[in-house]
C-alpha cells in the first residue's frame, strides 16, 4: 500500500507540472506578441526545453499507472489470502472449544454415516432391492450383539433413527434454502421475480415430500400407515430405491 502511495503522489505530482508546463507555454505566447523579435530565439529554445520532460512525463504517467494496476491486483490476492488465513486460524481457536469439539464429532459421526449410505446405496442398486433397516438399527443389532447389553434394540434404535433423519432434514432444507438463495439472487431480476418465486415453491414442495417419505422409512411400522394415510398408496419401493440411486449419484 505505501508502494501504491507513493506512485500515485509521483503521478499527481507529474501531471501538476504538466498543468503548470501547458499554463507557461500559454503565457509565453502572449507575451512574445508584445515582445520584440529578436526575444523570438530565447522563446523556441524555452519551449524546447519544455517539450520533452512534458513527453517524458506522460510516458511515466502510463508506466506507473501500469504498475498501480499490477500492485492494486497483487493487493487483492494478498488481502484474500490473509483473509482466508485469518478465518482458519479462527476455525482451529474455535475448534479447541467444548462447542467446536462437539461440532466436531457430529461432523465425523454424519461423514461415517454418509460412507455407510453410500455402501448400503450401491448394494441397494446392484441387487435391486430396498433397505429393511437404517444404520442405527444395524449399528445397536452389533453393539448388543458382540457385548451383550440387555436392551430393547427395536424401540431405541425407532426413535434415534427418527431423530436421526429429522436432524438430516432439518440441515438439509437449510442447506437447500440457502444454496437456492444465493442461485435465484444471481439471476434475478425485477421480471424475473415471480417466475423465481414460482419455481422455488415448486422445488420446496417436492423436497418436502421427498423428506416425508425418506422419514417414513425411518418409522416404526405402526407409524408408518399415518404417513400412508396421508399420501395416499404409493409405490413406495419406487421411490425409496430412486433415493438409494439419486442419493448416490449426488
Amino acid at each position: 500500500m505505501d508502494m501504491i502511495l507513493v506512485k500515485k503522489k509521483r503521478i499527481a505530482l507529474a501531471e501538476a507540472n504538466n498543468m503548470g508546463g501547458r499554463q507557461q507555454h500559454g503565457m509565453l505566447d502572449q507575451s512574445n506578441l508584445k515582445s520584440r523579435s529578436g526575444f523570438w530565439t530565447n522563446i523556441l529554445s524555452s519551449v524546447g526545453s519544455i517539450a520533452n520532460p512534458l513527453s517524458q512525463g506522460t510516458e511515466n504517467i502510463t508506466q506507473l499507472r501500469q504498475e498501480i494496476a499490477g500492485l492494486e491486483e497483487l493487493s487483492r490476492h494478498l488481502f484474500l489470502e490473509a483473509h482466508d488465513a485469518r478465518s482458519m486460524r479462527e476455525k482451529i481457536e474455535w475448534s479447541k472449544t467444548f462447542q467446536g469439539k462437539y461440532f466436531n464429532f457430529l461432523g465425523y459421526f454424519f461423514s461415517l454415516y454418509c460412507i455407510w449410505k453410500i455402501f448400503i446405496s450401491t448394494i441397494n442398486i446392484v441387487f435391486d432391492r430396498v433397505g429393511k433397516k437404517d444404520p442405527v438399527t444395524k449399528g445397536l443389532e452389533i453393539v448388543v450383539h458382540w457385548m451383550g447389553l440387555n436392551i430393547d434394540v427395536g424401540f431405541w434404535s425407532q426413535h434415534v433413527s427418527f431423530i436421526l433423519v429429522g436432524c438430516i432434514v432439518l440441515t438439509s432444507i437449510r442447506g437447500l434454502l440457502l444454496t437456492l438463495t444465493k442461485f435465484f439472487y444471481k439471476i434475478s431480476s425485477s421480471k424475473s421475480s415471480n417466475i423465481i418465486v414460482l419455481i422455488l415453491a415448486q422445488i420446496m414442495g417436492m423436497y418436502f415430500c421427498s423428506s416425508v417419505l425418506l422419514m417414513r422409512m425411518n418409522m416404526p411400522p405402526e407409524y408408518r400407515i399415518i404417513i400412508t394415510q396421508v399420501l395416499g398408496d404409493l409405490q413406495f419401493n419406487f421411490y425409496h430405491r430412486w433415493f438409494d440411486v439419486i442419493f448416490w449419484l449426488a
